[in-house]
């Protein structure tokens, strides 16, 4: 639709020109650039539908009053198979007068992609797979079943009879393939300090439709920490990761999953510490792309959102997993590592070093930072510098994130004056840096402007700290995250518009 103000004229709808007998066409046209138009800056679509000729075409043009006469021959993409030209501008001119002052409008909504209204039923989104369930078994050697058709992820190259693989990875990027035997078989995501194939992200998930009755997953095996979950139709089969099942550490294996029958599924493997070399599946069978939803969500964190010892499945049995699936999103990111804070850098590095590759580079819709707990006994200014330059660093690079804090983590129902310390330098430097927060010593919400908005009580107390937190009494054990997955989601909830 064209409104041209002054002139009291508003124009819409397609303009069919039809051939004459001499196989000509002539149309006239408003200019793209032309004075007093509402909407600016669009192009034309030029649409081919010429009996005779094979595949019809549509290409963009622009039609700028500077050349009030154009011939479409000279202007229409040369070669016919590949149709998708941009229009190109010229350089612009120089700007002119501003015009006056108009009225302002009234303020719209404050920008969200999550509304409470929006999320999924909590009551199915971590529920179990109702349908019949699948027979897995792991043999060690890659030797699929005879016939199978191997779909492969780039940037591993391909052989005779493989395909390229349509597969949606999710949780991770810059998937990368080992060196030498048997690692050139296998990617692996680099997306996480320290960003190298060795010591990368060990969490990951990768989701293909297909009719297939049975597929065979292809993984180098590395110990008994190599875990999975298997998902069908957006229902997990298993409430938590399983071994993979892998007899030879360094060798390639085949999970073969057999789902009963043939039919369109959509399927999702939430991975650790496997080495992915592709799904094999029937000749008859295909494999398709499956788009991610929910938008991507980010965690920046530590061995409380990366798991330890205490829990099942490493990272992908932590909080967040659950945490993102209660949220309705299915590209999650956990770019947790273990003794790392604001200040203190563990074996790795601090939140502020990692965050430009770690959660700026692959740029989230949301981000949950949740750490202090490893700095809590620094001095409480240093940890408020760290804080306040990292959230600028975000909320200047991430404009458009909706970013939330979460204050320090507190594993008994007597929180050390060291850890409600710096819970309050978090919940300060979140406010001064305009973010939400939530305490989990408290259970208390602020908004983005400090204030509290809700409070739900200490989320670890003196009477079910045994039952949420692990031998070590620091990191939570597997009912613990069940448990903290609630909470964040239920404080989450509380900041959302309705």
């Amino acid at each position: 639709m064209l409104t041209f103000g002054e002139a009291d004229v508003i124009l819409g709808g397609p303009v069919v020109a039809t051939l004459d007998p001499q196989g000509r066409i002539a149309v006239t046209l408003p200019a793209t650039d032309a004075d007093d138009m509402n909407p600016t800056d669009w192009s034309y679509v030029v649409t081919e539908q010429l009996a005779g000729v094979g595949t019809n075409r549509s290409y963009n043009i622009l039609l700028p009053a500077a050349s009030p006469d154009v011939d479409l021959a000279d202007i229409a993409p040369a070669d016919p198979t590949k149709p998708n030209y941009l229009a190109v501008p010229g350089p612009p001119g120089p700007d002119g007068p501003p015009g006056p002052q108009g009225i302002q409008g009234p303020p719209g909504p404050a920008g969200t992609r999550w509304r409470r209204r929006d999320l999924p039923d909590p009551a199915v989104a971590d529920s179990l797979y109702s349908g019949t369930a699948p027979v897995i078994s792991t043999a060690v050697g890659t030797t699929p079943t005879a016939g199978y058709v191997r779909h492969v992820p780039e940037p591993v190259t391909l052989a005779g009879g493989e395909v390229r693989g349509a597969f949606a990875f999710a949780g991770a990027g810059e998937f990368r393939a080992g060196v030498g035997t048997p690692d050139s078989q296998y990617v692996l995501p680099t997306s996480r300090y320290p960003n190298t194939y060795a010591s990368g992200q060990a969490v990951w998930s990768v989701e293909f439709g297909t009719d297939a009755p049975i597929f065979q997953f292809r993984y180098k095996h590395i110990s008994a920490v190599s875990h999975f979950r298997l998902t069908i139709d957006g229902r997990k089969v298993s409430d938590l990761t399983q071994p993979a099942g892998g007899t030879t550490a360094g060798s390639g294996h085949l999970i073969t999953i057999n789902l009963g029958s043939a039919a369109p599924r959509r399927i999702r493997l939430d991975c650790t510490t496997m080495p992915f070399g592709g799904v094999y599946i029937p000749p008859t069978a295909t494999l398709w792309r499956v788009p991610l939803q929910g938008g991507r969500l980010a965690v920046l964190g530590d061995s409380i959102s990366d798991g330890s010892a205490q829990n099942t499945g490493g990272g992908a049995g932590t909080w967040v997993q659950r945490a993102a699936r209660l949220l309705g999103t299915t590209d999650v990111w956990e770019q947790g590592r273990g003794g790392t804070g604001y200040v203190i850098p563990g074996s790795w590095a601090t939140f502020g070093s990692r965050a430009a590759v770690d959660i700026i580079a692959p740029a989230p819709d949301r981000l949950i930072i949740w750490g202090g707990y490893n700095d809590a006994s620094s001095d409480q200014t240093a940890i408020r510098t760290a804080a306040l330059t990292l959230y600028g660093q975000i909320t200047s690079s991430l404009p458009a994130c909706e970013t939330v804090v979460l204050g320090c983590w507190a594993p008994t129902g007597t929180p050390a004056n060291s850890l409600i310390a710096t819970d309050e330098t978090l919940r300060s430097a979140a406010a001064t840096a305009g973010l939400p927060f939530v305490s989990p010593i408290t259970g208390t919400a602020y908004n983005a402007a400090g204030q509290a908005v809700a409070t739900h009580g200490p989320w670890i107390t003196a009477g079910n700290a045994a039952a949420y937190v692990g031998a070590d009494n620091v990191h939570p054990n597997d009912a613990g995250h069940l448990y903290l997955s609630r909470r964040i989601v239920a404080a989450l909830r509380e900041l959302l518009p309705a």
